[in-house]
Protein backbone atom coordinates (compact mmCIF):
# COMPACT_ATOMS: atom_id res chain seq x y z
CA UNK A 1 0.00 0.00 0.00
CA UNK A 2 3.07 2.08 0.47
CA UNK A 3 4.07 1.94 -2.90
CA UNK A 4 0.82 2.20 -4.20
CA UNK A 5 0.83 5.61 -2.36
CA UNK A 6 4.21 7.28 -3.34
CA UNK A 7 3.20 6.25 -6.67
CA UNK A 8 0.04 8.23 -6.60
CA UNK A 9 2.21 11.23 -5.25
CA UNK A 10 4.75 10.29 -7.97
CA UNK A 11 2.12 10.71 -10.54
CA UNK A 12 0.41 14.28 -8.85
CA UNK A 13 3.77 15.80 -8.21
CA UNK A 14 4.08 14.87 -12.43
CA UNK A 15 0.92 16.00 -13.42
CA UNK A 16 2.18 19.48 -11.19
CA UNK A 17 4.76 20.23 -13.42
CA UNK A 18 3.48 18.47 -17.02
CA UNK A 19 6.09 20.42 -19.24
CA UNK A 20 8.80 18.71 -17.40
CA UNK A 21 6.88 15.80 -17.59
CA UNK A 22 6.50 15.96 -21.63
CA UNK A 23 10.01 16.31 -21.83
CA UNK A 24 11.30 13.66 -19.90
CA UNK A 25 8.79 11.53 -21.92
CA UNK A 26 10.13 12.53 -25.55
CA UNK A 27 13.39 10.34 -25.46
CA UNK A 28 11.53 7.41 -23.90
CA UNK A 29 9.04 7.58 -26.37
CA UNK A 30 11.38 8.20 -29.60
CA UNK A 31 13.30 4.71 -27.98
CA UNK A 32 10.33 2.56 -27.65
CA UNK A 33 8.88 3.59 -30.68
CA UNK A 34 11.85 2.30 -32.84
CA UNK A 35 11.82 -0.75 -30.48
CA UNK A 36 8.40 -1.71 -31.55
CA UNK A 37 9.30 -1.59 -35.18
CA UNK A 38 12.81 -3.52 -34.77
CA UNK A 39 10.44 -6.05 -32.22
CA UNK A 40 7.99 -5.99 -35.23
CA UNK A 41 10.22 -6.65 -37.97
CA UNK A 42 11.92 -9.69 -36.24
CA UNK A 43 8.41 -10.92 -35.13
CA UNK A 44 7.69 -10.88 -39.05
CA UNK A 45 10.70 -12.52 -40.37
CA UNK A 46 10.43 -15.42 -37.81
CA UNK A 47 6.46 -16.23 -39.11
CA UNK A 48 7.52 -15.30 -42.57
CA UNK A 49 10.26 -17.70 -41.99
CA UNK A 50 7.42 -20.21 -40.22
CA UNK A 51 5.41 -19.73 -43.28
CA UNK A 52 7.77 -20.83 -46.05
CA UNK A 53 9.12 -23.80 -43.88
CA UNK A 54 5.84 -25.23 -44.03
CA UNK A 55 4.99 -24.07 -47.44
CA UNK A 56 8.34 -25.56 -48.32
CA UNK A 57 8.24 -28.84 -46.94
CA UNK A 58 10.07 -29.08 -43.09
CA UNK A 59 11.52 -31.74 -44.52
CA UNK A 60 11.99 -31.53 -48.35
CA UNK A 61 15.21 -30.56 -50.27
CA UNK A 62 15.07 -29.03 -53.64
CA UNK A 63 17.74 -29.19 -56.47
CA UNK A 64 17.93 -26.41 -59.19
CA UNK A 65 19.49 -26.14 -62.48
CA UNK A 66 22.00 -23.71 -62.92
CA UNK A 67 24.62 -22.41 -60.20
CA UNK A 68 26.14 -19.71 -58.60
CA UNK A 69 24.19 -17.60 -55.61
CA UNK A 70 23.40 -14.55 -57.86
CA UNK A 71 24.05 -16.85 -61.50
CA UNK A 72 27.11 -14.15 -62.38
CA UNK A 73 28.28 -13.62 -65.94
CA UNK A 74 30.80 -16.33 -66.53
CA UNK A 75 29.66 -18.96 -63.68
CA UNK A 76 28.62 -22.21 -64.70
CA UNK A 77 25.30 -20.71 -63.72
CA UNK A 78 24.41 -19.12 -66.57
CA UNK A 79 23.46 -22.52 -68.05
CA UNK A 80 19.90 -24.29 -66.89
CA UNK A 81 20.62 -27.18 -68.83
CA UNK A 82 22.89 -28.75 -66.25
CA UNK A 83 20.56 -31.01 -64.97
CA UNK A 84 19.78 -34.42 -66.96
CA UNK A 85 16.65 -36.83 -66.54
CA UNK A 86 19.89 -39.55 -65.96
CA UNK A 87 20.97 -37.29 -62.90
CA UNK A 88 17.56 -37.69 -60.99
CA UNK A 89 17.15 -41.15 -61.73
CA UNK A 90 20.69 -41.46 -60.07
CA UNK A 91 19.26 -39.36 -56.65
CA UNK A 92 16.49 -41.83 -56.91
CA UNK A 93 18.17 -44.86 -56.97
CA UNK A 94 20.93 -43.89 -54.23
CA UNK A 95 18.38 -42.55 -51.71
CA UNK A 96 15.24 -44.49 -52.48
CA UNK A 97 15.45 -45.47 -49.26
CA UNK A 98 16.15 -41.80 -47.33
CA UNK A 99 13.74 -39.84 -49.40
CA UNK A 100 10.89 -39.48 -52.17
CA UNK A 101 12.14 -38.42 -54.93
CA UNK A 102 10.69 -36.40 -58.27
CA UNK A 103 12.03 -34.42 -61.02
CA UNK A 104 11.03 -32.07 -63.92
CA UNK A 105 10.66 -28.49 -64.75
CA UNK A 106 8.50 -25.51 -64.95
CA UNK A 107 6.93 -23.09 -67.55
CA UNK A 108 5.43 -19.87 -66.73
CA UNK A 109 2.58 -18.31 -69.01
CA UNK A 110 1.63 -21.23 -70.75
CA UNK A 111 -1.79 -20.62 -72.78
CA UNK A 112 -4.82 -22.86 -71.87
CA UNK A 113 -8.08 -23.10 -74.00
CA UNK A 114 -11.28 -24.94 -73.44
CA UNK A 115 -14.21 -24.26 -75.79
CA UNK A 116 -14.83 -20.39 -75.58
CA UNK A 117 -12.75 -20.02 -72.33
CA UNK A 118 -8.98 -19.25 -72.59
CA UNK A 119 -6.35 -18.54 -69.76
CA UNK A 120 -2.73 -18.72 -69.42
CA UNK A 121 -1.35 -20.62 -66.25
CA UNK A 122 2.01 -22.04 -65.44
CA UNK A 123 2.71 -25.98 -66.29
CA UNK A 124 4.53 -28.03 -63.96
CA UNK A 125 5.80 -31.25 -66.40
CA UNK A 126 6.87 -33.73 -63.82
CA UNK A 127 7.27 -38.02 -62.96
CA UNK A 128 4.08 -39.54 -60.81
CA UNK A 129 6.06 -38.79 -57.89
CA UNK A 130 5.18 -35.22 -58.00
CA UNK A 131 2.14 -35.43 -55.51
CA UNK A 132 4.00 -37.47 -52.73
CA UNK A 133 7.27 -35.35 -52.84
CA UNK A 134 5.23 -31.78 -52.93
CA UNK A 135 2.60 -32.99 -50.34
CA UNK A 136 -0.33 -31.84 -53.14
CA UNK A 137 -2.73 -34.38 -54.29
CA UNK A 138 -5.58 -34.94 -56.46
CA UNK A 139 -8.83 -34.05 -54.96
CA UNK A 140 -11.02 -34.63 -57.93
CA UNK A 141 -10.39 -37.52 -60.57
CA UNK A 142 -7.04 -39.55 -60.72
CA UNK A 143 -3.20 -38.24 -60.84
CA UNK A 144 -0.73 -38.71 -63.86
CA UNK A 145 0.55 -42.42 -63.65
CA UNK A 146 2.97 -44.60 -64.25
CA UNK A 147 1.60 -45.85 -67.19
CA UNK A 148 0.94 -42.07 -68.28
CA UNK A 149 4.76 -41.46 -68.10
CA UNK A 150 5.67 -44.02 -69.70
CA UNK A 151 3.44 -44.17 -72.35
CA UNK A 152 3.79 -39.38 -73.12
CA UNK A 153 0.17 -39.39 -72.70
CA UNK A 154 -1.25 -36.58 -73.46
CA UNK A 155 -3.37 -35.93 -69.71
CA UNK A 156 -2.91 -33.59 -67.42
CA UNK A 157 -4.05 -32.38 -63.70
CA UNK A 158 -5.44 -29.20 -63.45
CA UNK A 159 -5.31 -26.68 -60.67
CA UNK A 160 -8.09 -25.70 -59.07
CA UNK A 161 -8.07 -21.57 -60.40
CA UNK A 162 -7.03 -23.01 -63.59
CA UNK A 163 -10.04 -25.22 -63.74
CA UNK A 164 -11.96 -22.59 -62.61
CA UNK A 165 -10.84 -20.22 -64.89
CA UNK A 166 -11.31 -22.77 -68.15
CA UNK A 167 -15.22 -24.47 -66.60
CA UNK A 168 -16.51 -22.44 -64.18
CA UNK A 169 -18.46 -24.41 -61.88
CA UNK A 170 -18.22 -27.28 -64.65
CA UNK A 171 -16.81 -30.73 -63.27
CA UNK A 172 -13.59 -30.83 -66.07
CA UNK A 173 -12.21 -34.44 -65.17
CA UNK A 174 -13.13 -36.13 -68.69
CA UNK A 175 -12.66 -32.60 -70.68
CA UNK A 176 -10.56 -31.70 -73.71
CA UNK A 177 -8.24 -28.64 -73.66
CA UNK A 178 -5.79 -27.55 -75.96
CA UNK A 179 -2.53 -26.59 -73.80
CA UNK A 180 0.25 -24.47 -75.61
CA UNK A 181 -2.26 -25.58 -79.03
CA UNK A 182 -1.33 -29.01 -78.16
CA UNK A 183 -4.54 -31.69 -77.07
CA UNK A 184 -4.97 -33.01 -73.54
CA UNK A 185 -8.07 -34.70 -71.28
CA UNK A 186 -7.92 -33.68 -67.94
CA UNK A 187 -7.63 -36.39 -65.93
CA UNK A 188 -7.98 -34.57 -61.97
CA UNK A 189 -8.10 -31.43 -60.46
CA UNK A 190 -5.36 -30.62 -57.81
CA UNK A 191 -6.28 -29.63 -54.36
CA UNK A 192 -6.29 -25.99 -53.22
CA UNK A 193 -2.85 -24.74 -52.27
CA UNK A 194 -3.87 -21.22 -52.03
CA UNK A 195 -1.30 -18.68 -52.29
CA UNK A 196 2.32 -18.94 -51.00
CA UNK A 197 4.42 -16.66 -48.67
CA UNK A 198 5.30 -14.30 -51.91
CA UNK A 199 1.63 -14.21 -52.67
CA UNK A 200 1.46 -16.14 -56.12
CA UNK A 201 -1.57 -18.14 -56.55
CA UNK A 202 -0.10 -21.86 -56.52
CA UNK A 203 -3.55 -23.56 -57.93
CA UNK A 204 -3.02 -21.39 -61.35
CA UNK A 205 -1.61 -24.63 -63.02
CA UNK A 206 -1.27 -27.34 -64.75
CA UNK A 207 0.58 -30.68 -64.23
CA UNK A 208 1.41 -33.24 -67.45
CA UNK A 209 3.49 -35.96 -67.43
CA UNK A 210 7.12 -35.37 -67.75
CA UNK A 211 7.92 -37.16 -70.61
CA UNK A 212 4.97 -35.72 -72.36
CA UNK A 213 6.42 -32.11 -71.91
CA UNK A 214 9.95 -33.30 -72.69
CA UNK A 215 9.28 -34.71 -75.93
CA UNK A 216 5.23 -33.27 -77.40
CA UNK A 217 5.29 -30.35 -76.02
CA UNK A 218 8.40 -28.06 -74.69
CA UNK A 219 10.95 -29.77 -77.07
CA UNK A 220 13.98 -30.18 -74.44
CA UNK A 221 16.22 -32.73 -73.33
CA UNK A 222 16.66 -31.16 -69.71
CA UNK A 223 15.08 -30.62 -66.17
CA UNK A 224 15.15 -27.94 -63.61
CA UNK A 225 14.33 -29.10 -60.29
CA UNK A 226 14.78 -32.35 -58.27
CA UNK A 227 12.75 -32.97 -55.43
CA UNK A 228 13.20 -34.80 -52.32
CA UNK A 229 11.46 -35.41 -49.26
CA UNK A 230 13.26 -37.18 -46.52
CA UNK A 231 11.62 -40.21 -45.12
CA UNK A 232 10.94 -40.13 -41.13
CA UNK A 233 13.99 -41.01 -38.73
CA UNK A 234 16.65 -39.72 -41.34
CA UNK A 235 18.66 -36.35 -41.25
CA UNK A 236 17.57 -34.25 -43.69
CA UNK A 237 21.14 -32.03 -43.91
CA UNK A 238 23.08 -35.46 -44.42
CA UNK A 239 21.11 -36.68 -47.06
CA UNK A 240 21.00 -32.86 -48.76
CA UNK A 241 24.73 -33.55 -48.86
CA UNK A 242 24.42 -37.18 -50.27
CA UNK A 243 22.56 -35.72 -53.53
CA UNK A 244 25.04 -33.23 -53.81
CA UNK A 245 28.17 -35.35 -53.69
CA UNK A 246 26.52 -37.70 -56.09
CA UNK A 247 25.67 -34.28 -58.16
CA UNK A 248 29.42 -33.80 -58.19
CA UNK A 249 30.97 -37.10 -58.81
CA UNK A 250 28.53 -37.23 -62.09
CA UNK A 251 29.15 -33.45 -63.36
CA UNK A 252 32.86 -33.72 -62.32
CA UNK A 253 33.28 -30.63 -60.67
CA UNK A 254 36.38 -30.60 -58.35
CA UNK A 255 37.44 -29.56 -55.03
CA UNK A 256 37.09 -25.56 -54.84
CA UNK A 257 35.23 -25.12 -58.20
CA UNK A 258 31.46 -23.90 -58.58
CA UNK A 259 28.42 -26.17 -58.30
CA UNK A 260 26.70 -26.16 -61.61
CA UNK A 261 23.37 -26.71 -59.70
CA UNK A 262 21.83 -24.64 -56.06
CA UNK A 263 20.20 -26.88 -53.20
CA UNK A 264 18.12 -25.45 -51.08
CA UNK A 265 16.55 -27.07 -47.62
CA UNK A 266 14.66 -24.86 -45.20
CA UNK A 267 17.57 -23.94 -42.83
CA UNK A 268 18.97 -22.26 -45.91
CA UNK A 269 16.02 -20.46 -46.46
CA UNK A 270 15.61 -19.38 -43.23
CA UNK A 271 19.33 -17.99 -42.60
CA UNK A 272 18.63 -16.01 -46.01
CA UNK A 273 15.48 -14.56 -44.88
CA UNK A 274 17.46 -13.83 -41.49
CA UNK A 275 20.33 -12.35 -43.53
CA UNK A 276 18.25 -9.74 -45.52
CA UNK A 277 16.65 -8.44 -42.54
CA UNK A 278 20.05 -8.41 -39.78
CA UNK A 279 21.12 -5.34 -41.20
CA UNK A 280 18.14 -3.42 -40.25
CA UNK A 281 17.33 -5.05 -37.12
CA UNK A 282 20.99 -3.96 -36.17
CA UNK A 283 20.45 -0.50 -36.99
CA UNK A 284 17.04 0.03 -35.64
CA UNK A 285 18.11 -1.61 -32.49
CA UNK A 286 21.55 0.55 -31.96
CA UNK A 287 19.22 3.81 -32.62
CA UNK A 288 16.50 2.63 -30.40
CA UNK A 289 19.41 1.95 -27.95
CA UNK A 290 21.02 5.41 -28.24
CA UNK A 291 17.16 6.79 -28.25
CA UNK A 292 16.81 5.09 -24.71
CA UNK A 293 19.76 6.31 -23.40
CA UNK A 294 19.71 9.79 -24.63
CA UNK A 295 16.60 10.29 -23.20
CA UNK A 296 17.22 8.15 -19.83
CA UNK A 297 19.99 11.17 -19.11
CA UNK A 298 17.27 14.13 -20.24
CA UNK A 299 15.20 12.28 -17.85
CA UNK A 300 18.00 12.58 -15.31
CA UNK A 301 18.74 16.01 -15.46
CA UNK A 302 15.56 17.37 -15.70
CA UNK A 303 14.52 15.43 -11.91
CA UNK A 304 18.19 16.76 -10.33
CA UNK A 305 16.69 20.23 -11.84
CA UNK A 306 12.97 19.06 -10.17
CA UNK A 307 14.91 18.06 -6.89
CA UNK A 308 16.68 21.20 -6.74
CA UNK A 309 13.23 23.10 -7.29
CA UNK A 310 11.27 21.31 -4.33
CA UNK A 311 13.54 21.58 -1.72
CA UNK A 312 10.83 22.64 0.84
CA UNK A 313 9.09 20.22 -0.29
CA UNK A 314 11.11 17.60 0.43
CA UNK A 315 11.83 19.34 3.81
CA UNK A 316 8.34 19.49 4.49
CA UNK A 317 7.79 15.88 4.07
CA UNK A 318 10.50 15.34 6.15
CA UNK A 319 9.35 16.62 9.06
CA UNK A 320 6.20 15.44 9.28
CA UNK A 321 7.77 11.79 9.05
CA UNK A 322 8.79 10.94 5.60
CA UNK A 323 11.82 8.66 5.69
CA UNK A 324 14.76 8.83 3.36
CA UNK A 325 13.26 6.09 1.65
CA UNK A 326 9.72 6.96 1.29
CA UNK A 327 11.57 10.18 -0.66
CA UNK A 328 13.92 8.17 -2.76
CA UNK A 329 11.12 5.48 -3.60
CA UNK A 330 9.11 8.24 -4.91
CA UNK A 331 11.72 10.28 -6.87
CA UNK A 332 12.39 6.97 -8.60
CA UNK A 333 8.55 6.32 -8.73
CA UNK A 334 8.33 9.56 -10.71
CA UNK A 335 10.97 8.53 -13.28
CA UNK A 336 9.69 5.23 -13.76
CA UNK A 337 6.15 6.47 -14.21
CA UNK A 338 7.12 8.74 -16.63
CA UNK A 339 9.21 6.09 -18.64
CA UNK A 340 6.34 3.97 -19.05
CA UNK A 341 4.32 7.08 -19.99
CA UNK A 342 6.65 7.33 -22.84
CA UNK A 343 6.10 3.71 -23.29
CA UNK A 344 2.76 4.08 -24.52
CA UNK A 345 3.20 6.84 -26.40
CA UNK A 346 6.00 4.93 -27.91
CA UNK A 347 3.90 1.66 -28.55
CA UNK A 348 1.42 3.42 -29.98
CA UNK A 349 3.61 5.59 -32.73
CA UNK A 350 5.91 2.21 -33.32
CA UNK A 351 2.69 0.47 -34.14
CA UNK A 352 2.31 2.86 -37.09
CA UNK A 353 5.08 1.57 -39.18
CA UNK A 354 4.34 -1.89 -37.95
CA UNK A 355 0.89 -1.97 -39.75
CA UNK A 356 1.72 0.48 -42.99
CA UNK A 357 5.05 -1.00 -44.26
CA UNK A 358 4.00 -4.45 -44.97
CA UNK A 359 1.08 -2.91 -46.87
CA UNK A 360 3.36 -0.62 -48.79
CA UNK A 361 6.33 -3.12 -49.11
CA UNK A 362 4.56 -6.58 -49.13
CA UNK A 363 8.27 -7.96 -49.12
CA UNK A 364 8.86 -6.74 -45.71
CA UNK A 365 7.49 -8.63 -43.15
CA UNK A 366 6.36 -6.92 -39.47
CA UNK A 367 4.20 -8.58 -36.89
CA UNK A 368 2.83 -7.70 -33.56
CA UNK A 369 3.38 -10.20 -30.88
CA UNK A 370 3.31 -10.14 -26.92
CA UNK A 371 7.06 -9.73 -27.14
CA UNK A 372 6.46 -6.43 -28.60
CA UNK A 373 4.72 -5.06 -25.24
CA UNK A 374 6.99 -7.11 -23.45
CA UNK A 375 10.04 -5.62 -24.24
CA UNK A 376 8.89 -2.26 -24.27
CA UNK A 377 7.72 -2.48 -20.71
CA UNK A 378 10.85 -3.99 -19.60
CA UNK A 379 13.11 -1.75 -21.25
CA UNK A 380 10.97 1.42 -20.41
CA UNK A 381 11.18 0.28 -16.69
CA UNK A 382 14.60 -0.41 -16.59
CA UNK A 383 15.03 3.28 -17.91
CA UNK A 384 13.21 4.43 -15.69
CA UNK A 385 14.92 2.80 -12.59
CA UNK A 386 18.45 3.04 -13.93
CA UNK A 387 18.28 7.06 -14.75
CA UNK A 388 16.32 7.76 -11.51
CA UNK A 389 18.37 6.59 -8.67
CA UNK A 390 20.07 9.81 -9.12
CA UNK A 391 18.33 12.55 -8.33
CA UNK A 392 16.08 10.09 -5.71
CA UNK A 393 19.13 9.65 -3.67
CA UNK A 394 20.17 13.30 -3.55
CA UNK A 395 16.99 14.30 -2.37
CA UNK A 396 16.94 11.12 0.12
CA UNK A 397 19.98 12.71 1.48
CA UNK A 398 18.58 16.58 1.66
CA UNK A 399 18.76 17.46 5.39
CA UNK A 400 14.94 18.14 6.51
CA UNK A 401 16.30 21.37 8.76
CA UNK A 402 18.15 22.50 6.16
CA UNK A 403 15.72 21.89 3.70
CA UNK A 404 13.44 23.78 5.33
CA UNK A 405 15.15 26.88 5.92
Amino acid sequence: MRIFRLSGHAAGALWGQKSKAFLMMIGTAVGIMLLTAVVGLSQGVEQRIAQITSFFGPRSIIIFSGGGQLMGAGGRGQSFATLKVLDAEAIRDRLAEKAVVAWGFNSDNVPFKAGGAATQADVTCATPSYSEAFDWYVQNGDPIDVDDERSMARVCVLGATTAKNLFGDEDPVGQRIFLNRVSFMVKGVLAPKGTNAMGFDMDDRAWIPLSTGLSRVFHQNYIRFIRLKVREGYDTAKVADEAAQLLRERHHIGSGEEDDFRLRTPDFIAQRVRSMSRTTELVGAALAAVALIVGGVVLMNILLLSVSERVPEIGLKRALGARQKDIFTEFVAESVVVSLCGMAVGVVLGLIPVFVVPRVMPMMPMAVTWHTFAYAALFSTVVGLFFGVQPARRAARLDPVEALR
